[in-house]
């Protein structure tokens, strides 16, 4: 219990919860010592001082006390699992602890003999975690998943991805956002082994486990982060021929056969009133991704264009996106365009490269893509060619 009082955070409140505080203090004779001791307590909880008080704990063998403690020859009792496991979550918030959390076997205890008995377990549906303890637990695993090579920290990942995923159930936690967050980064790198690796669990996690779902009304997220995290982890489950294929599937629907004319391709939408049939298109998986490669936030903006990049090697996305998709045409070109003017440094130069190659691929897939109206409308593109000439001179 001192090590625990030693390494946790300030506790997150809720709206509630601040404004019964703030109504305790109006409550307090003695305001001006009220908040000397307020103040006094504040400077102990700033986050940086727990952290140094952290390492400091790990350097006196706190971690290699703590994993002994719940060995089972110790029998011991909830209250200390419940606190080891409270103390393990607060450890991996620094990102320097977390290695050391590995090597002296806090990922081990925290799979094998802190999880309660009520944690998810293999054939069991999704469901968020009922309790605190498995909520820490699946809290730390999250922060070492993010810091450390998946294949070196975890010995079970399909364990650790069913932890995640219903770690992005959780709604009750003032801290719901950031547990959704960080769930979905650690997720993200348990997805980006080789596809077809046999640490590839793509298809576990996105099919066998039914996380698609899950992962999809993250992208739906109104929180920034929390859908450029997600939109990342889609840009790598698209790898996996099922997940590949949620997005493939029907999506040139709309697309007129090619006995038509092809003059009927839908234009730039304008103020007028759409029909249902000009509406179409929102309906496919696709447009999601073609809206989150025109949002502000870069990294979203990046790895939707990587995903759209692997879908477009399908002719039928292809075709969806040059002949039914009103603007992903000239979205595309924006990509090119608008991160040449990113600026000088390093990290711009990198995004505006980045940029170019995600869409110099979805142009190529397009242009082989065996659909002559999809070359031609491609070719009526103004600064297509262009942009194609300027990036394929650039060393």
């Amino acid at each position: 219990m001192l090590v625990r009082n030693l390494t946790q955070y300030a506790v997150v409140l809720t709206e509630e919860q601040k404004r019964m505080q703030e109504l305790q203090r109006q409550l307090k004779k003695k305001e001006e010592l009220a908040a000397a001791d307020s103040e006094e307590q504040a400077a102990g909880d700033k986050p940086e001082r727990v952290g140094e008080r952290a390492k400091l704990v790990c350097r006196a063998g706190a971690v290699a006390l703590l994993v002994s403690a719940v060995q089972p020859r110790m029998a011991p009792s909830d209250s200390v699992r419940d606190a080891v496991a409270e103390i393990m979550a607060a450890l991996a918030v620094s990102p320097e602890l977390r290695g050391l959390l590995v090597q002296q076997g806090g990922v081990r205890a925290l799979l094998g003999t802190l999880l309660t008995s009520d944690a998810p377990k293999a054939g069991m549906a999704l469901r968020a975690l009922r309790q605190q303890r498995d909520k820490h637990a699946a809290f730390a695993l999250a922060k070492i998943g993010i810091s450390v090579p998946p294949h070196l920290a975890f010995a079970d990942v399909r364990q650790v991805a069913r932890l995640l995923l219903c770690l992005l159930l959780e709604d009750t936690e003032p801290q719901a956002l950031l547990m959704r967050f960080e769930a979905l980064l650690a997720l993200t790198n348990l997805a980006s082994a080789p596809p077809g690796s046999a640490a590839d669990i793509r298809g576990y996690l996105a099919n066998d486990l039914e996380g698609f779902p899950v992962i999809e009304t993250c992208v739906l997220s109104e929180h920034p982060m929390v859908r450029r995290a997600a939109t990342e982890l889609v840009c790598n489950l698209v790898y996996d021929q099922r997940v590949f294929e949620r997005f493939a599937a029907n999506s040139d629907s709309g697309v007129p056969p090619p006995e038509q004319d092809t003059s009927c391709r839908i234009v730039e939408i304008d103020d007028a009133v759409e029909s249902e049939e000009d509406l179409s298109y929102r309906s496919k998986r696709l447009h999601l991704l073609v809206a989150l490669a025109d949002v502000d936030d870069m990294p979203t903006r990046s790895a939707a264009a990587g995903a759209l990049a692997v879908l477009s090697s399908d002719p039928r996305c292809c075709r969806y996106l040059f002949l039914a998709h009103p603007r992903a045409s000239s979205i595309f070109l924006s990509l090119v365009r608008d991160t040449e003017e990113e600026g000088e440094s390093d990290d711009g130069q990198a995004a505006a490269v980045g940029f170019k190659h995600r869409v110099a691929v979805i142009w190529a897939n397009a242009a082989s893509c065996g659909d002559s109206r999809v070359s031609d409308a491609l070719r009526r593109e103004s600064g297509v060619v262009e942009s194609l000439r300027l990036m394929a001179s650039d060393s």
